[in-house]
């Protein structure tokens, strides 16, 4: 059996903190590339909802806490994206501090792998 895979990009214009959406009907969220800049204290976090005109959420764990991918800042990295963001169908990435946005001084290009 083979998994297809598929690269999508996912962009946080400039002055904001969310992504455009990151469509996981047909496969699952698994890595995260990141840009080479972020501001400073940025961490990831993710806003889901169940239709891509829904209403998007910060995504908490069952200890009610936020989901995060904790990112090395000012270097471009790669990481495995949490199993918290399989239960939803569309996501946005979220650059935060303890849940309050944390805008881009820049336009900010991210890559996500789905696979099936």
């Amino acid at each position: 059996m083979e998994r297809e895979a598929r690269i999508v990009g996912a962009t946080i214009p400039i002055n904001t903190a969310e992504s455009n959406i990151i469509d996981t009907t047909w496969a699952a969220a698994v890595g995260l590339k990141t840009p080479a800049a972020l501001e400073a204290n940025t961490v990831i976090g993710f806003k889901v909802a169940e239709s891509q005109d829904g209403t998007f959420l910060p995504l908490y764990d069952e200890d009610n806490a936020l989901v995060e991918a904790t990112v090395i800042l000012n270097a471009a990295r790669a990481y495995a994206l949490p199993d918290k963001l399989f239960a939803w169908p569309y996501f946005k990435l979220w650059t935060q501090a303890a849940g309050v946005d944390v805008n881009q001084a820049a336009a900010r290009t991210f890559v996500v792998t789905l696979k099936s």
